[in-house]
């Protein structure tokens, strides 16, 4: 585990905030009620790049590591189908949790889609790890004619590590819109 990397928020911990919020300029977060002993965490915001360049980042997750925030290593173990249309991968993540806890693995399956309209969607479910729920999806919708996309980010997850709400709340009130904050970073124009 890495001490200087930033809680694991937006990528697999979240906050048991109850309040929409905005943050970032127009990132919005907000939490949906709790099912299965956890509420769903969602942010959602504009990328100044075409879809397709936003699921490049999104559909890899063995970048992840590069690509979200306080991932500390992510590996893609299967890929499978139509990557036109509709396929499934399957993805180990690790999410970098502050000192003294440990890391958090999960093994997760995704379906990922592509729409005939320009739209993408990647919904994983949780198949192993140190989580009693994980699961989300992020939607990715083309905006002003296709140039930039209007993305959504759901997660739904319930670590088996019992973490201070604190820590917790902290997580979703600062690192959330990090998620939709690097995929703008990553796709700015030069």
């Amino acid at each position: 585990m890495n001490p200087r990397r930033p809680i694991a928020a937006s990528a697999l911990i979240t906050a048991f905030c109850c309040r929409a919020a905005a943050a970032n300029d127009d990132i919005k977060t907000w939490t949906e009620p709790e099912t299965g002993g956890a509420p769903t965490y969602c942010a959602e915001g504009v990328i100044d790049a075409p879809p397709a360049q936003v699921w490049a980042l999104v559909s890899r997750c063995a970048d992840y590591v590069k690509n979200m925030p306080s991932i500390s290593a992510s590996k893609e173990l299967s890929r499978e189908g139509d990557e036109r249309t509709k396929f499934t991968t399957v993805c180990e993540v690790a999410a970098d949790v502050p000192f003294p806890f440990p890391d958090l693995v999960s093994v997760s399956r995704a379906t990922l889609t592509v729409d005939a309209d320009g739209g993408y969607t990647r919904a994983w479910t949780l198949i192993r790890g140190d989580y009693e729920v994980n699961d989300g999806s992020w939607r990715l919708v083309p905006v002003d004619g296709g140039a930039k996309t209007k993305v959504t980010y759901r997660i739904h997850v319930k670590p088996k590590l019992a973490l201070p709400d604190s820590m917790i709340r902290s997580t979703q009130e600062t690192r959330l819109p990090q998620v939709i904050q690097y995929l703008r970073d990553r796709t700015a124009k030069p």
